[in-house]
């Protein structure tokens, strides 16, 4: 990881002037618009995933080159990206040390994925790509997603029992049949109403295809 904010953010040239003082005025006033561009990207990161590991993760932006230039440095292991809403799936997303090594093993189109054990993206944001079954689609119409988040393992989804159809609810195998197949669950974890100790159980039967 490297870079820094500094570097990332330096405030756009301004013309200068004979009039005393407006040049110094317009540069200031770039400055004061970059610190809010940093800002802005730095609140929309840590969006992307629960605050208990966002509030202190760093934040990044990925380079040309997939090399991190560092926003906002944070003392756990997690990443938040801001992302892009002028580029077709470049999300705001939170990532784990396993989770960052499979993104970044997608982005540079390897095999397969390297990471050794799973790994965990949130997606809170809700997401757009290209496909559900080709990880490396360029020119299909977007698709919008809603909040999301993945744990990064090849799972099959019919040994699992898993559908591989989008949903506004409930878990798929996104990229099925791919070595890129991992499971997609739309959603928090933190949504749904909390159990307490005394609470009455209520059965409820409900059915669904298998």
């Amino acid at each position: 990881m490297g870079g820094s904010a500094l570097a990332a953010f330096a405030p756009a040239q301004v013309a200068t002037s004979q009039e005393p003082g407006r040049g110094k005025f317009n540069t200031q006033k770039g400055e004061h618009m970059a610190d809010e561009i940093l800002k802005e990207k730095i609140r929309r990161a840590r969006l992307a995933g629960p605050k208990t590991v966002t509030d202190d993760a760093t934040v990044a932006e990925m380079d040309a080159q997939g090399n991190l230039v560092v926003l906002h440095q944070g003392n756990n292991n997690w990443i938040c990206l801001p992302g892009n809403e002028n580029i077709i799936g470049d999300v705001p997303m939170a990532l784990d040390p396993m989770g960052m090594q499979w993104f970044k093993d997608i982005r540079a189109r390897k095999p397969k994925p390297t990471n050794t054990s799973p790994g965990l993206i949130y997606m809170l944001c809700g997401a757009t790509q290209r496909s559900l079954t080709d990880p490396f689609d360029s020119t299909s119409p977007p698709i919008p997603i809603g909040p999301h988040w993945m744990i990064l393992w090849p799972f099959e989804a019919k040994a699992a029992g898993l559908g591989t159809v989008m949903r506004d609810a409930g878990t798929m195998v996104m990229f099925a049949g791919t070595p890129w197949a991992h499971l997609h669950i739309c959603g928090s974890p933190w949504d749904g109403n909390e159990y307490h100790p005394g609470d009455r159980a209520i059965r409820t039967l409900t059915y669904a295809r298998p």
